[in-house]
């Protein structure tokens, strides 16, 4: 079986709301995180191949940044159990110098591993 994740899953000890970069809309809670994707309990069934400009909204005092801003795919969308929502599995594009501080920071604060 080939091996599609490359960093290690982890999962949030808090779900950080996503907007939509130029609506300002939400699309979602970040459920899990990676500096490589993030998957996103939403209400909206994305397009695979679908891009994003998004804004995670978090806590400054955690990774000293109220947003993180990130370019992103969806590689795959599907309903999550709860009528009228979905689970969706992004891949970060350009991830810039600031938000991969800001993504290890909350890592390590408020993640785990669910092995």
């Amino acid at each position: 079986m080939q091996k599609i994740r490359h960093m290690e899953r982890r999962e949030t000890l808090a779900y950080w709301p996503a907007l939509d970069e130029q609506s300002g809309d939400s699309v979602g809670l970040v459920t899990d995180l990676s500096e490589e994707g993030l998957n996103i309990h939403s209400h909206i069934q994305f397009e695979t191949g679908q891009k994003l400009n998004l804004r995670v909204v978090i806590d400054p005092n955690i990774s000293g940044v109220s947003l993180i801003h990130l370019h992103v795919v969806n590689a795959w969308c599907h309903p999550s159990g709860l009528s009228g929502h979905f689970h969706a599995g992004f891949k970060i594009t350009n991830l810039s110098a600031d938000a991969d501080e800001a993504i290890l920071k909350l890592l390590t604060a408020f993640s785990y591993s669910p092995k």
